[in-house]
């Protein structure tokens, strides 16, 4: 009852300050059923400050205020379910720029904006095993996923966006609710990890 196809605007988002002032733009052009947002590390990647320390490049706050108004407008959409997803873990023994520490707090925001906006969580961080070595889920740089951890990665992605598809109030799903068609009764609850 629905087309799959992967769209996106013209230019990658960097960071979660960019996805929040664009996402606006992209729900209206292409209307989407699911919104899957995973960022990369820039966020938090450390930038040294005039004194020479180096903190992560922005604050938890900011990071939280993002996530409520990317929430925030996947729900005034009216057509769109989001799904956020975790950072998957570094190897604090190769890295410098980018700490455990960090992720780790960076997730449990994730986390806490999933359970109070009610959206589906995409859990990378155990989709992706730091420890693993037959194969390596990261490359020797400890930040980089290896193939093996992509396959994961991709896998955990598919999951959390058939699970927003089937937690959905779309149209398509009223339709068969309404007894035209192939019922959709008895669906459990979304299988993804988060909401087990």
């Amino acid at each position: 009852p629905f087309r799959a196809a992967v769209v996106g605007c013209d230019d990658p988002f960097s960071g979660l300050a960019e996805v929040s002032a664009g996402i606006v733009d992209l729900l209206h052009r292409f209307r989407p059923h699911v919104v899957h947002v995973a960022v990369g590390g820039g966020d938090l990647m450390d930038q040294p400050d005039a004194d020479g320390h180096r903190r992560p490049a922005r604050g938890i706050a900011e990071v939280r205020r993002d996530l409520h108004s990317i929430a925030d407008a996947a729900r005034q959409s009216g057509e769109t379910d989001l799904v956020l997803a975790t950072l998957p873990p570094v190897d604090d023994r190769r890295q410098d720029l980018l700490r455990g520490n960090d992720v780790d707090r960076f997730n449990i925001v994730v986390r806490e904006v999933g359970r109070q906006r009610d959206v589906l969580v995409d859990r990378w961080d155990l989709a992706v095993d730091e420890t693993a070595t037959t194969p390596p889920h990261l490359e020797s740089d400890g930040i980089s996923l290896a193939i093996a951890a992509r396959v994961a990665v991709a896998d955990s992605t598919s999951t959390a966006i058939i699970d927003a598809l089937l937690r959905a109030d779309h149209p398509w799903r009223r339709f068969f609710r309404e007894g035209h068609g192939r019922p959709l009764q008895g669906i459990p609850r979304p299988r993804h990890m988060e909401l087990d």
